[in-house]
């Protein structure tokens, strides 16, 4: 009986400590409640029940209808609004190829990041208007982190998986780029409003907060709650375009739910724009509208929201 009491003792205390573990991964003062963790590991629950709803495409796919919006069944995601695309260079107009690839030792370097998003605060600016809305109409919001950590002690990251294998910007004096999202370096901060004055204001008593290792959003804690919580649609906002929005996009519509992409209130880094000549914020959102996603603007989204019914 003893041993058993024992043996009940340790199983309690590892689960405290597991559990004080992903609560230690969330910003200062958050709700432990609403604290999911970090997460690398992809959620494959089977589908949601289909119960269809058509998006109609309008004569030369100039436009298409919408999904109706239930906020008691849907979630806001705010995805990596973080310092990592906040930080561009200072200088005056546009940064310049030359200007965000400058190296971390080159003198005068002021801690900008090369992957920094030209429209990041316009977004943000857009994605506190939504997640204000969405609160107002009892709609769950997520704010989700890419985050690496080293939790073993030794100096390295070890949850980034086959991201490590890529040394894209070797070449311009930043080795190991995966290093921007290294929890041991500034890059990864969460881009928060009061520290950042333009930054997201988060709820830190109503909203979800939750790290991932995974361009998709749709990890295993993240996608238990949204079943727990009755959500079927998901709103897609955050950074980058065409990496974790485009990929939490496509594994949600796997999934099963419905998925609304608001395409003024995502963007990608400045610097792949400049080298590949592509817009993403214009080519992945008409890709994805095809056969993946509700597109739909900041300001249509808010009119069709404010008309749903309330519930709180």
């Amino acid at each position: 009986a003893e041993e058993g009491m024992m043996l009940t003792a340790f199983k309690c205390m590892l689960v405290a400590c597991l559990v004080a573990a992903a609560f230690a991964q969330c910003p200062e003062d958050w709700n432990a409640k609403k604290c999911l963790g970090s997460s690398g590991q992809l959620a494959t629950d089977p589908q949601l029940p289909y119960v269809q709803e058509k998006i109609v495409w309008h004569a030369g796919m100039t436009g298409h209808s919408h999904y109706t919006i239930d906020p008691k069944k849907t979630a806001l995601f705010v995805i990596d609004p973080q310092n990592v695309y906040a930080k561009c260079p200072e200088v005056t107009g546009e940064p310049t190829v030359e200007n965000l690839i400058q190296s971390p030792s080159a003198e005068g370097f002021k801690g900008h990041s090369p992957l920094c998003c030209e429209k990041f605060y316009p977004c943000v600016e857009r994605q506190n208007k939504l997640a204000e809305a969405a609160r107002a109409k009892g709609m769950p919001v997520f704010l989700h982190a890419h985050v690496y950590r080293d939790t073993d002690g030794d100096g390295k990251v070890d949850n980034c998986g086959g991201l490590c294998d890529f040394d894209v910007l070797g070449w311009a004096g930043w080795p190991e780029a995966w290093n921007l999202w290294n929890a041991a370096m500034p890059w990864h901060e969460m881009a928060f409003a009061p520290k950042d004055a333009k930054g997201f204001l988060p709820d830190r008593e109503k909203d979800y907060y939750a790290e991932k290792s995974t361009f998709s959003a749709m990890t295993e804690p993240v996608v238990k709650e949204l079943r727990a919580l009755g959500v079927d649609t998901v709103v897609i906002t955050g950074f980058m375009t065409q990496y974790c929005s485009v990929t939490t996009s496509r594994h949600a519509h796997d999934l099963g739910f419905k998925v609304v992409y608001v395409q003024d209130a995502n963007d990608g880094p400045l610097l792949q724009e400049l080298l590949s000549g592509i817009d993403e914020n214009a080519a992945v959102p008409f890709h994805l509208g095809i056969a993946v996603v509700d597109v739909i603007k900041t300001d249509e989204f808010l009119a069709n929201l404010e008309g749903s019914k309330q519930e709180l």
